[in-house]
């Protein structure tokens, strides 16, 4: 294998709908709102990709507070799994389609043996990523994939395994574009003799 096939370019789109609507529009609080009820009530059978436009549309914040996240990973490093459950139902409570929340929520869950709570948080992580990446290959700006926000767009690419090399921004047609450069970690498994890999 060539070092060459290690490295992908990968089209994300930031989504504009802030700009086009503003925050705080009240239809989608109310959409979102009535998705975050429905999700809690155990039915997953929502439009995720509406969810997070809403979110971004709406009232409410859709990423969770850095500070936040470094206590709960500190818990979870710690084995308090009770704690860290305490602390991110709260996170969730005010930023719910955070998909490091629901992952870290998945681990306090594991962990503390609620594993039907943690299949629920499973799902969540599952349909906000899906979401993200729909059936597009990130290839070029007709097929990139859509982010609300750099939070959303550098967990996406985590989850992906894609170790980011080099970014630049791209303006075009009245949109924002990041064209990303990455190492597939997954392919370096593979072929550990580049250096990249490390």
């Amino acid at each position: 294998m060539k070092v060459r096939n290690l490295f992908w370019m990968l089209v994300v789109t930031l989504s504009c709908a802030v700009v086009a609507y503003g925050k705080e529009n009240p239809e989608a609080t109310v959409s979102y709102e009535k998705a975050v009820k429905q999700l809690k009530s155990g039915d997953l059978s929502i439009d995720f990709k509406a969810l997070r436009v809403n979110c971004s549309q709406s009232k409410y914040s859709c990423r969770g507070d850095s500070d936040v996240k470094k206590e709960l990973t500190n818990l979870l490093n710690t084995d308090k799994f009770d704690e860290a459950l305490e602390e991110v139902n709260k996170a969730l409570d005010k930023t719910f389609v955070d998909i490091d929340l629901h992952y870290m929520a998945f681990i306090a869950n594991m962990e503390s043996g609620h594993k039907d709570k943690a299949e629920f948080h499973r799902s969540m992580i599952r349909g906000l990523l899906d979401s993200i990446q729909e059936n597009k290959k990130g290839r070029s700006t007709d097929d990139a994939f859509e982010v609300i926000n750099v939070n959303e767009e550098y967990v996406f690419l985590n989850f992906s395994n894609m170790r980011v090399k080099s970014q630049s921004l791209l303006e075009k047609a009245g949109h924002s574009y990041d064209v990303i450069v990455c190492t597939d970690m997954a392919l370096c498994a593979n072929n550990c003799e580049t250096p990249d890999c490390h």
